[in-house]
């Protein structure tokens, strides 16, 4: 067969060449199909002419396959010439996992918080403080780990950062009272929280432009569920009735303390699992460390093909448009006030400025709301059990007087109500949130790696939907269930992440990602605290307002710039 023929003729060294095996395939099925169905002798001389064309012009693009050069190119190209396999995936994995153990340190305080509420006797107004102190840690940290991630490297930033937080996670669980623990936890997660943009920059700048934003997607699953596994561990853990005293702390080690314990591990089994792994070589080569970016590709190469090292294809590797060298000589505050206003100076303005304002409301919502999702399944379940809730439409399941709020208007004694019995409602719907937003995350990562922009728009206009239908159907599980479409709004988050990957250069890529994670947190702290004043004040026109402030973040989306489309 002609095909096959050419096939032995043009076959290029270099396995990984996709632009060669489209053109053997297409000219073998062209092939295949004439002699097959015998219909060669029908085609008019026009036919064959087309025919002619379209088989010289695969044998071209096998001739430039086989004599391309790729001795000499950018670090893009090259990482487009490792591949995609065996590295990558084991890197998708740890990433995942350490935004994951991330997650379940700054989320799972609050199934903690809910079981020490009697062991530390705190308040109220102390619980939604020690509650929320994780989020203050972001917005603390975040910035000084940007610059650390763009200077020192993505991999360092990771294990220092998980290694330190795992310790002081870890000690919160021995902290004798409320304050101690805020302040454990403070700066654990002045810690973890550099995973949330060095993961994400160390995962995308270690794969080709084609795979980086389905991967990238693909590791927000793990984020999207770590309340979720959170929720998983507290339920066989919280129910146990031991109690070990702990003299010389003065308090009595119980299940609660056990489950802070348990959280922390992951932060720790990350650090050790990124040992396995390399700097970014986008990193290195920002940083002007050539031969070392070089000889980092070659790793990833030879473990994603299992090929040698030494034929890796690229020999030298040149400067790309945005590696910047990192100016050494300036001080550090120099240095951190230089990369922060970088940001907001053009050509990078107009993008910061619209990327950040979906930020503000992405978090304010999907991380805002997702807090106070145990208090309104709790309530709903009561009044599903207690009533059925002919009639009512959510905000009537929320402003619904609970035996709880009732009891709790007459304390007379702290001792007395005390109640940290954590109900298996409140784990299984935060369960269940867990798994359908993962499960939402992962279609979405599948299907619109390469369609950001249309895939943001059409989550925000689903949470919109969802915020004024759950005012209008007046059916409790209906409005459960639109409160669920709702905060799906954090669907967003992942995206926003490629954005912030794709449209920075490499210097400035960790700083963007931990501001972007700083104001995203600290929207999120804000919009908790406004969340409970408005519901109280006017719930039907929260979600009204909240409605148009998503229809707002669809129209800035619109402005982003278009996907790039990659050729298959």
């Amino acid at each position: 067969m002609f095909g096959k023929h050419l096939a032995n003729i043009f076959k290029p060294n270099d396995s990984n060449n996709v632009e060669f095996d489209n053109a053997v395939e297409s000219t073998l099925q062209q092939d295949l199909q004439l002699s097959n169905q015998n219909q060669l002798r029908q085609y008019t001389v026009v036919q064959v002419d087309e025919m002619q064309k379209k088989l010289t012009k695969h044998i071209e693009i096998a001739e430039d396959v086989q004599n391309k050069n790729y001795s000499s190119v950018t670090v893009e190209d090259a990482l487009t010439v490792t591949g995609f396999g065996k590295y990558n995936f084991g890197l998708l994995l740890v990433c995942s996992f350490t935004l994951q153990a991330m997650g379940m340190d700054l989320f799972g305080i609050s199934f903690v918080v809910a079981a020490a509420v009697c062991d530390l006797e705190i308040t109220m107004q102390q619980r939604a403080l020690l509650t929320a102190v994780p989020l203050i840690g972001v917005v603390m940290g975040a910035q000084i780990w940007g610059y650390i991630s763009d200077t020192r490297g993505r991999r360092l930033t990771l294990v220092l950062s998980m290694s330190v937080g795992f310790v002081f996670a870890a000690l919160s669980c021995l902290a004798p009272e409320w304050k101690t623990m805020a302040a454990l936890k403070l700066i654990s997660s002045i810690f973890t929280s550099a995973s949330n943009s060095g993961s994400y920059t160390l995962l995308g700048e270690s794969c080709s432009s084609r795979a980086r934003g389905r991967v990238m997607l693909l590791c927000t699953c793990a984020l999207m569920c770590s309340q979720a596994s959170a929720a998983v561990l507290a339920y066989p853990i919280l129910p146990m009735e031991f109690s070990y005293p702990i003299n010389f702390l003065n308090i009595t080690f119980r299940s609660w303390r056990l489950l802070i314990l348990v959280l922390a591990v992951p932060c720790a089994i990350t650090a050790g699992l990124l040992q396995f792994f390399h700097e970014s070589p986008k990193f290195l080569t920002s940083q002007g460390r050539y031969d070392e970016a070089l000889v980092v590709l070659k790793k990833i190469y030879a473990c994603n093909t299992g090929d040698r090292a030494e034929n890796f294809p690229v020999k030298k590797l040149i400067p790309d448009n945005e590696d910047q060298t990192a100016e050494a000589q300036d001080s550090f505050l120099k240095s951190l006030w230089h990369q922060t206003v970088s940001l907001f100076k053009p050509p990078l303005l107009k993008d910061t400025m619209r990327l950040f304002y979906l930020v503000i409301v992405i978090y304010m919502t999907g991380s805002g709301f997702i807090l106070w999702l145990p208090y309104v399944m709790n309530n709903l379940f009561y009044v599903l059990k207690s009533t059925g809730g002919d009639g009512m439409n959510l905000c009537t399941v929320i402003g619904y007087p609970t035996d709880t709020y009732m009891n709790s208007s007459n304390i007379t004694d702290f001792t007395e109500i005390c109640n940290d019995t954590v109900e298996d409602t409140t784990l299984f719907s935060a369960m269940t949130y867990g798994a359908l937003a993962s499960f939402s995350n992962l279609v979405l990562s599948l299907t619109c790696g390469s369609r950001k922009r249309s895939a943001m728009m059409c989550i925000l206009a689903m949470s919109a939907t969802s915020a004024i239908l759950l005012n209008v159907v007046r059916i409790p599980l209906a409005g459960g269930i639109f409160f669920f479409f709702f905060i799906m709004c954090a669907l967003s988050m992942g995206l926003l992440s490629v954005y912030f990957v794709e449209l920075y250069p490499t210097s400035l890529r960790g700083m963007v990602s931990c501001v972007s994670m700083m104001v995203g947190r600290l929207s999120a702290f804000l919009g908790v605290n406004a969340i409970g004043a408005l519901l109280s004040f006017n719930c039907e026109a929260t979600f009204y307002g909240w409605s148009v402030l998503l229809m707002s973040a669809i129209v800035i989306a619109w402005f982003l710039p278009r996907d790039k489309q990659h050729d298959k």
